[in-house]
């Protein structure tokens, strides 16, 4: 518990240190840059995957449990951010996508591969799950593109697609990898969906892909721009379907056999 509390006080120490200087040195962060963020909530679910599957101790325990991990990354994009202002590099955003992905593979990867637990069918299970997340996004886009594309672009899409990655990850993992769902609230959707229709993991999904167009449409206030204050709720809304999302992909590569 101590090694929690002492792990959280040094996130939360080192964002304020970062943050405090990003506003001495006047580094914009524009609504571009937010954008660029959403890649990093993968990274956070890798991490939470690896600390509940992968045996710690001490300090690096503490590091990946919530909600400290949300800290860390937080710490670790304001920290590119500065470099990279400090190195008088322009386009920020990019950087800061590209290096979210590779984070977020990197760690996944090199943790898989040192448990030496992944499984073939793991591998192509997962590998549908995310073929179907992108066909049903496609598809959904397809209907709604009149309406939010133009306003969203590809950060509307990202929404709905991590939204529907996490109901296709969940439903994989329930129905052919042996999983249980352990969010309450995704397990009651799941649990009303078995009780009442053919599937709950198809009205999981419904849910998902209802509540995430709700956002969009929530928020599709200006068709020529958006304020960094909406792309903020844009990219945290993804997030909470791509961190699930993620975390799921992980856990089955490490904990499956």
């Amino acid at each position: 518990m101590i090694d929690s509390v002492i792990s959280f006080a040094l996130a939360s120490f080192s964002i304020v240190a970062i943050a405090w200087t990003l506003r001495r040195r006047h580094v914009a962060v524009t609504a571009v840059d937010i954008a660029a963020t959403l890649p990093w909530f993968g990274v956070i679910g890798v991490a939470v995957a690896i600390g509940r599957s992968v045996p710690m101790s001490g300090l690096a325990a503490g590091f990946v449990r919530s909600p400290t991990v949300y800290l860390i990354v937080a710490t670790l994009v304001a920290g590119l951010w500065l470099i990279l202002d400090a190195a008088d590099v322009n386009d920020i955003a990019r950087w800061t996508a590209v290096s979210g992905v590779l984070t977020a593979i990197t760690v996944g990867g090199v943790s898989v591969l040192a448990t030496e637990a992944l499984q073939w069918r793991v591998v192509v299970w997962n590998a549908a799950a995310i073929v179907l997340a992108i066909g049903i996004t496609g598809l959904v886009l397809r209907a709604v593109q009149d309406r939010y594309l133009s306003t969203h672009g590809w950060l509307g899409g990202g929404v709905l697609f991590a939204h529907v990655l996490d109901a296709t990850t969940t439903g994989i993992g329930l129905e052919r990898l042996g999983t249980i769902e352990r969010n309450p609230i995704s397990a009651t959707i799941i649990q009303f969906g078995d009780g009442v229709g053919p599937s709950g993991v198809v009205l999981f999904l419904l849910v998902k892909i209802t509540a995430a167009l709700l956002v969009l449409a929530v928020l599709d206030t200006n068709r020529d721009h958006l304020d960094r204050e909406s792309v903020g709720l844009l990219v945290i809304a993804a997030g909470a379907g791509l961190i699930p999302a993620v975390h799921n992909l992980t856990l089955f590569a490490l904990t499956i056999q």
